[in-house]
């Protein structure tokens, strides 16, 4: 898919732009979002002693539901600047798409957010706390929803320090 040719970089660093096809980024099984773009890249290669180095930009989007409140999500990855060594090898070029994939792959969030703040769903009747506020989403003394007696024991310990 991206080959880097050794008789073109013997003479010159090379650049090259284009798009890979969103499916080619391949997440697997179990994926909590997908890749809604193809990954546009925009790089640079040249021969140093001994290997090659290749520097560039990527991007691409992916879209899927937010991890806390289960709203539709579309976000923007970018990868501004990237270093990849490689050896120089043996043959007249070079496949480097599996490299650049993994640079796009280690960006990705852990868990796709439709923002930071976001105050997902309540765990009791299933409202969208960004919205609106639900009544068995009120804190009890604990700071826990109330109802949520997983902590009760230790609200009844008295500590005293000493100084």
């Amino acid at each position: 898919m991206i080959t880097l040719h050794l008789a073109r970089l013997e003479k010159a660093p090379v650049s090259l732009e284009g798009e890979v096809p969103a499916e080619a980024l391949d997440l697997g099984k179990g994926a909590t979002f997908e890749i809604a773009s193809p990954m546009h890249y925009r790089i640079s290669a040249q021969l140093l002693s001994g290997g090659i180095i290749v520097t560039g930009s990527l991007h691409y989007r992916i879209s899927g539901e937010c991890g806390r409140c289960l709203a539709p999500v579309e976000r923007e990855i970018k990868v501004d600047d990237f270093t990849i060594q490689l050896d120089r090898p043996e043959t007249e070029a070079v496949e480097i798409f599996e490299e650049i994939r993994e640079e796009a792959l280690l960006v990705l969030p852990y868990n796709l957010l439709c923002s930071e703040d976001c105050k997902g769903l309540c765990p009791k009747c299933g409202a969208d706390l960004n919205r609106k506020s639900c009544r068995c989403s009120l804190k009890s003394e604990s700071g826990l929803p109330a109802g949520d007696l997983r902590w009760a024991a230790l609200d009844q310990l008295n500590i005293k320090l000493k100084k």
